[in-house]
């Protein structure tokens, strides 16, 4: 920064006043580095007789939700939005907490997801509420449409099923992006609401209200540009409560797998590509359940705005096999 000197000199009481030629004060042009946690500046002394009017409005200029949404973590460590709303793939819960808040802050995001099936449809909307990188509050409501299929199933052509999800989520130890090897580790809980009473037991499902609760283990290796992710669940949710909870060949809680696999190509910014894998619990005679399986690409077009698509493979659902279709997601978040 060159800084600019004007000098004024009096000759006498009486002289008219004389202004000297200006004059540069060689300043050495030092560019300070960014960090995550910039230093704070100390405020210099104003010279006699000016006014701090840079200061004023620089600290008027201050939006309070800075502070209370800093967006201070790096890309993509806030995870993907699961269909049952909390961050993580698209099929899986992963042990990220949502949105971009660091350890002093808050972080946010919502997300819409579309499943186009061979026989069925469903529509996914939920948020999610982080708190200082630590805590994870999430809900979601899936709309579940059986289309023509529901004439066929005799539960009308077109119905709904409806499941409303909330959930919990603490981080344990770990960071899914720091130099060690150590992973991620949350723990979660999931409670979940279906509200078709009557088709539920029709069916031979126990329940219209079940729990899931799972631990999760997530890191991201840069170098590599690779993401591993493992889940272990404990669920009696039928199609992930879409029907209900327990059934007439098992009412009892046993645990499921759930994996992700993801890649990150240096040469594509923001892409991450990957496949992932989940297990399901057997509780119905009425309808057998298949394992599920997923490809997927996401890219983090910036902090606010991730986008993802999948080929699904969902296998049995309410007696129709092969099902299998396309998923698409948006979320934003800060």
């Amino acid at each position: 920064m060159t800084i600019f000197a004007v000098l004024f000199s009096t000759q006498n009481s009486r002289a008219q006043t004389s202004t000297a030629s200006p004059s540069l004060a060689a300043v050495p042009r030092n560019t300070p580095r960014v960090t995550l946690n910039p230093v704070t500046a100390q405020p210099v002394t104003p010279a006699h007789g000016s006014t701090p009017q840079a200061s004023d409005e620089a600290d008027a200029e201050t939006d309070p939700l800075d502070k209370i949404f800093d967006d201070k973590r790096t890309l993509g460590t806030s995870g993907l939005s699961s269909l049952e709303g909390s961050s993580g793939g698209g099929i899986a819960s992963w042990a990220t907490i949502g949105g971009y808040g660091s350890k002093k802050s808050l972080g946010m995001a919502f997300h819409y997801s579309y499943v186009s099936l061979t026989n069925y449809t469903d529509q996914n909307v939920g948020a999610i509420l982080g708190f200082y990188d630590r805590v994870e509050i999430s809900y979601s409501h899936n709309f579940f449409r059986t289309g023509s299929t529901g004439s066929k199933l005799g539960i009308g052509h077109g119905y709904q099923f409806d499941l409303d999800t909330g959930g919990i989520k603490v981080r344990l130890f770990g960071h899914v992006l720091d130099k060690t090897l150590l992973p991620q580790v949350a723990v979660g809980a999931m409670y979940k609401h279906d509200g078709d009473a009557k088709v539920i037991h029709e069916v031979g499902s126990k329940h219209t209200d079940g729990a899931d609760v799972y631990i999760a283990a997530t890191k991201l290796f840069p170098k590599l540009g690779l993401l591993v992710d493992t889940t272990m669940r404990l669920t009696k949710g039928n199609q992930w409560g879409i029907l209900g909870f327990g059934g007439d060949r098992n009412d009892n809680y046993y645990p499921q797998f759930e994996g992700s696999l993801g890649y990150l190509p240096s040469f594509i910014p923001g892409l991450v590509v990957g496949v992932e894998y989940r297990t399901k619990p057997r509780n119905q005679n009425f309808t057998p359940e298949s394992n599920w399986f997923d490809v997927y690409a996401s890219y983090f077009v910036n902090k606010h705005l991730n986008i993802t698509a999948a080929y699904v493979s969902l296998g049995t659902i309410a007696t129709y096999r092969n099902q299998t279709g396309a998923y698409v997601s948006l979320q934003t978040g800060f």
